[in-house]
């Protein structure tokens, strides 16, 4: 008998949960840090992770994968990013956003949420304004990750062209003073790529506007890292 795809989903699932690796488990957690709850990462790679989203969003409906996988999200790391993966192929900006936000844990599901703020900008301007828009609504998020993904989502937006740098800057100024360390972190990444642009202009608004000690350190330490490699 035929299953359905929802069943074929569920068993994709039971397939890739015998792909982990409690080794692999414990450097991520423990070592790279991905989740500030080192027990939610089950230990399976992201190239079994990329390959689960592609499967899942051809065999399920939006409504399946929201009934399918935001528990197991709510739950688990790697899969909040096998659900923002789905989530960001089936849905708008407008359903996908207000799931994603609270799922933001650690520094990694943030840095892969900023490929599906862009992709989602990228369909058209009305896409790339309730993008923005909830990039300034959750600026400042008692989430602290939910804040840094409102950071670090400008290195793609200005990457594919759907910002600019100026306007990335416009929006860390006021945060430069938060002390949770992975937003301090994201807004010194960001303002090292920026000034690695070579724009004078903004090379200078960067040294005039930003103020805060730490976020300095951190700044010119990632300037020095970039540029020795």
């Amino acid at each position: 008998m035929q299953q359905s795809p929802l069943e074929e989903a569920s068993a994709l699932l039971a397939q890739l949960e015998q792909r982990r690796e409690p080794a692999y488990a414990d450097f991520m957690a423990l070592r790279t840090k991905v989740s500030s709850r080192p027990e939610s990462v089950l230990g399976i790679s992201m190239k079994w992770l990329r390959q689960a989203v592609k499967q899942l969003s051809r065999l399920l409906t939006l409504d399946e994968a929201i009934k399918l996988l935001h528990e197991r999200a709510l739950a688990w790391y790697e899969y909040k990013i096998i659900f923002g993966g789905v989530i960001g192929r089936l849905a708008t900006p407008n359903k996908g956003l207000p799931l994603l936000y609270p799922l933001c844990d650690g520094w990694a599901v943030p840095d892969y949420y900023k490929e599906l703020l862009a992709s989602w900008s990228s369909r058209g301007e009305t896409e790339r304004q309730i993008v923005l828009r909830s990039i300034a609504e959750h600026a400042h998020d008692a989430n602290p990750y939910a804040r840094r993904l409102t950071i670090v989502a400008w290195l793609d937006l200005i990457r594919h062209g759907l910002a600019t740098p100026r306007a990335a800057l416009d929006h860390v100024v006021p945060l430069q003073h938060d002390d949770a360390y992975y937003v301090q972190m994201a807004i010194a990444w960001l303002l090292a790529e920026m000034t690695l642009t070579g724009e004078p202009s903004l090379t200078e608004a960067i040294r005039t506007e930003i103020t805060d000690a730490t976020v300095l350190r951190m700044y010119q330490q990632k300037l020095r890292d970039s540029r020795r490699i």
